[in-house]
């Protein structure tokens, strides 16, 4: 199974050592969930992380 979202949120904390900014994100991801028995047994995910880096500021933008 897998599930596309967008993520939302402030940068108020530190991400992989970046300060908070302050600034707002709005982000794609995908996680696929892995079944068993009708279950869920396991996830992987993969968060747009150069978006995540460029509207905090640690990255330029293009």
């Amino acid at each position: 199974m897998a599930a596309r979202f967008t993520m939302r949120g402030t940068h108020d904390g530190e991400f992989f050592g970046i300060p908070a900014s302050g600034n707002k994100i709005s982000v794609q991801a995908m996680n696929f969930y892995y079944l068993a028995d009708g279950r869920i047994v396991g996830e992987r995910g993969q968060p747009d992380l150069l978006g995540v880096m460029q509207q905090i500021g640690a990255l330029p933008a293009p």
